[in-house]
């Protein structure tokens, strides 16, 4: 196992340069000029030798190798550069963004994993029934409808016509930091998050389970007199998890850095947020080190993902 690992790890060295390289050239063909786009009005009016001087303290007039190549020094030494906009540390920025991030985001995993295996499951056990034709109905409807539209029916049913739930941020600006306050404003964008996820879970589990259960272990355990809950759980529910993890795994990067959606139609101060704020700025050194960021969740993902799989099913081992 410990061999695995080690040339996982040493697949992933070529792939983040690769990674980081590509994301380099394509920031540098995005339209706009940062320099202007940290500019004030009245700086707008400069000579055009201020904005060169401006361009000449960012580096922005070095060939892009020699950009990647200081990049990556400063990368050497821990650091993910500085943002253009007060030149703040990356890290800082994503450090002070990470968590509402994960908040979010975890709530509404968990949210979805118990309603999309619970569904999935009983859909599964009552093939052909109406409550699998509508599962199946309800899982495809919520991979086609878009979460901006989701986002945006919600908050104009609950928050504006209701009037129950706020429009978005992570606390009211006249709250005393109540638990409760909190968890009102996480309400919809977590319920929307949530409601974009559920329909793979339910599929997956669905067609994980009713695979299972036509195995010859399933019918064993029923003829040894094993309960139904625990032929269903034990045996079923177990060995349906394991494609179920990886694709958790896939998402679960994509949730901590790519719920841009959400994050910017319910002001919700995330990594999202930022890295949309950071396109609209041309803040160049924090889309990279966002990019970075987001490859490495992912690799780290799919690694445990596989880790996981063996724990769940010790053939895999082998």
């Amino acid at each position: 196992m410990l061999a695995y690992v080690l040339r996982r790890l040493l697949v992933a060295a070529p792939v983040l340069v690769g990674i980081l390289l590509i994301s380099f050239i394509l920031v540098q063909l995005m339209p706009g000029d940062p320099v202007r786009a940290l500019m004030s009005p009245e700086e707008m009016a400069a000579s055009p030798e201020y904005v060169a001087r401006r361009r000449a303290e960012l580096g922005l007039d070095d060939p892009v190798l020699v950009q990647f190549l200081a990049w990556v020094r400063e990368l050497a030494q821990g650091h993910l550069g500085y943002s253009f906009h007060g030149r703040v540390p990356v890290a800082e920025l994503i450090g002070e963004r990470i968590g509402p991030t994960v908040l979010l985001a975890l709530v509404a995993l968990a949210i979805a994993l118990i309603v999309g295996i619970s569904i999935g499951v009983v859909a599964a056990l009552r093939q052909n029934s109406w409550f699998d034709y509508l599962a199946s109905i309800g899982s495809m409807a919520a991979v086609s409808i878009p979460a901006f539209f989701l986002g945006l029916m919600a908050i104009y049913i609950f928050s504006i016509q209701l009037g129950i739930l706020p429009t978005g941020g992570l606390r009211s600006l006249t709250s005393d930091g109540s638990l409760g306050d909190s968890i009102r404003h996480l309400v919809l964008p977590a319920g929307v998050l949530a409601a974009s996820l559920v329909g793979p879970y339910v599929r997956y589990t669905r067609q994980g389970m009713l695979e299972v259960l036509r195995q010859d272990f399933m019918t064993t355990a029923r003829a040894k007199g094993v309960p139904r809950f625990g032929v269903v759980v034990g045996h079923g529910l177990r060995n349906t998890l394991i494609p179920l993890t990886t694709v958790i795994a896939l998402q679960l990067p994509g949730l901590l850095t790519g719920v841009l959606i959400i994050e910017v139609i319910f002001s919700w101060p995330g990594l999202g947020q930022l890295v949309y704020d950071s396109i609209i700025g041309r803040d160049y050194p924090v889309i990279i080190a966002t990019v970075f960021f987001s490859a490495v969740l992912v690799m780290v993902a799919n690694l445990l993902a596989d880790l996981l799989a063996a724990v769940l099913d010790p053939r895999i081992r082998l």
